[in-house]
Parts: C-alpha cells; structure tokens; sequence
C-alpha cells in the first residue's frame, strides 16, 4: 500500500510542476524538454517497478504507467526533440498534430492517475479484509 501511496504522490508533484516549469522558463521548447525528461522518469519508476516485481505488472498502475511511457511520454518528448526547429503546431506526433497528441497525452496521464488511486484503493481493502479475518 505504501507504494501505490508514494506513487500517487509522485504522480501529483509532476501535475503540479509541470506547470510551474512552463510559467518559470520562457522558451517553451526547453520547458517541454524539462517536463517531458520528468514525465518519461516517471514512466521508467513505474516500469522498472514491474521489471523487478512479477507481481506488480499484474496491477492497473503498471499497464497505465507502461501507457504512459511507451504512447505517450516517449514518443512526445523524441519527436519533439527530432523536430526543435519547428512549432509545437507544426510537429506530428504519431500522426497527430502536437496540441492533439499533447491532449492524448494527458488523458493517458489521468489514466495513470486513475489507475494509481484503483491499486490503493484495492490493496487498503485487501489489506484491511486481511485484519478483520
């Protein structure tokens, strides 16, 4: 349980500094590239978590976090950086206009998110079915 706590937790400092990193640098391109290294961070926690625990890739934290990292974090932040001379409007990522993936991106973030809370929720309710026995 703790670990799903201190994910959630991670998880809701990256929302909040994501945005922070944007209002405090003015080129937008280095932003991205600040937020994007802190988003794939994440992503690879939560991946090498799976890696090293068999059952942990069982949980909706790891399939939204490997979601997170594989179709969106990766594939924002590489093309972003294949592309850094054109605007973000400019930019395709997998076939989509950057401001629409970006809006993908964040769903699969809230998916992640969502996910997190799910995992909490059922091991407090294992956990506490465990002492009630």
């Amino acid at each position: 349980m703790k670990f799903f706590a201190w994910l959630l937790f991670l998880e809701l400092v990256v929302v909040a500094i994501v945005p922070i990193i944007f209002v405090n640098i003015e080129s937008r391109l280095v932003a991205g590239m600040i937020a994007g290294t802190i988003f794939i961070a994440l992503g690879l926690f939560v991946f090498v978590k799976g890696l090293r625990e068999r059952a942990f890739r069982k949980t909706f934290s790891f399939a939204a976090g490997c979601l997170h990292l594989f179709l969106s974090a990766f594939p924002l932040f590489i093309t972003r950086l294949m592309n850094y001379s054109k605007g973000f409007e400019d930019v395709r990522v997998m076939g989509l206009p950057g401001p629409v993936f970006h809006q993908v991106s964040t769903a699969i973030f809230s998916l992640l998110l969502l996910a997190t809370v799910i995992d909490l929720v059922l091991t407090w309710r294992r956990l506490r079915a465990g002492r009630t026995n």
